[in-house]
């Protein structure tokens, strides 16, 4: 199983909100904070480092628990997630970083964070005032952290997490993915827009790499009629962690044109009549969706 560990170094609490945010999205996944973390990470295949900006005392906690505990990479991927208020400044202590870690692959992210005075130890507050002083800044709140960028972070990491370092040949993966479509015939299908989500199950018909979904209507239209981008989730019955397999489809739907001669050319693979089908007295819908995205676990 692919487990992902996140040590999180915070004085002032960013960095715990950050941590916290991502676990969810990468999971399985847990955070510690770095006075918590564990001595042994031979369970965890991704390793997630975060810390914010503190002058010249950045990531001093998470440095010292890698070399007292002689922690290995080699075999992990890692990440590094800076948090601060200046993006060069971060950029130059992860490169820092990236240096004595001695690995060449390394995810790495610039978050911006935030400072608010009232929270700032006495010490700390003297510092900022001088420095403010110094460059001639006012002596206030600064930044603002983005909970949007922290979830775009989070996307970003599981897909760097789950992008397999061996790819299979693209015609192998197409077959298996094709064999496991045919054989199916049922699909969850998630729409929305703004603040309205619907996951609706539906039966569907896979045919020259496009999935067909017949349907009398419903509210998953309020979603396709607003916005074209939808998901579909395939899967097998669950019967142990060791048996799970499944398809998530990333695409774009239509709607198909009432008798146009893509959507009669549905009815007539699926053998029904369209003498019929005209004779019905409500209206039969035609979703058609190009998959622009395949993520396959089997």
């Amino acid at each position: 199983m692919n487990v992902t560990l996140i040590l999180y170094e915070s004085k002032y609490g960013t960095g715990k909100i950050v941590a916290d945010t991502i676990c969810p999205v990468l999971g399985p996944a847990k955070s510690f904070d770095i006075n918590d973390a564990p001595h042994d990470i031979k369970y965890y295949s991704n390793i997630v480092l975060v810390f914010s900006m503190y002058g010249h005392h950045s990531c001093k906690k998470i440095l010292k628990y890698i070399d007292d505990n002689k922690i290995d990479f080699s075999k992990k991927r890692v990440a590094l997630v800076c948090i601060g208020l200046n993006k060069q400044d971060g950029i130059n202590e992860i490169n820092k970083i990236k240096t004595i870690i001695n690995k060449e692959c390394i995810f790495s992210e610039f978050i911006k964070g935030e400072m608010f005075i009232n929270k700032l130890s006495s010490e700390d507050k003297e510092k900022i005032k001088a420095f403010c002083s110094k460059v001639g800044i006012p002596f206030g709140d600064l930044g603002k952290l983005d909970d949007s960028k922290v979830l775009e972070l989070g996307k970003n990491l599981i897909e760097y997490f789950n992008t397999p370092q061996f790819i299979p040949p693209a015609n192998v993966t197409k077959k298996e993915i094709e064999t496991f479509l045919i054989n199916k015939n049922t699909c969850t299908l998630a729409t929305g827009y703004g603040d309205f989500v619907r996951a609706t199950p539906l039966e569907y018909e896979y045919y020259n790499e496009n999935l067909y979904i017949i349907s009398e209507g419903g509210l998953k239209f309020i979603g396709l009629l607003k916005n074209n981008q939808v998901s579909i989730c395939i899967y097998e019955d669950y019967k142990n962690m060791n048996n799970l397999c499944g398809l998530q489809i990333s695409g774009e739907a239509e709607i198909l044109q009432p008798w146009c001669e893509e959507y009669l050319e549905v009815f007539t693979r699926k053998e029904l009549k369209i003498e019929n089908i005209s004779k019905l007295p409500f209206n039969m819908n035609i979703i058609k969706i190009v998959p622009t995205k395949y993520e396959f676990l089997c």
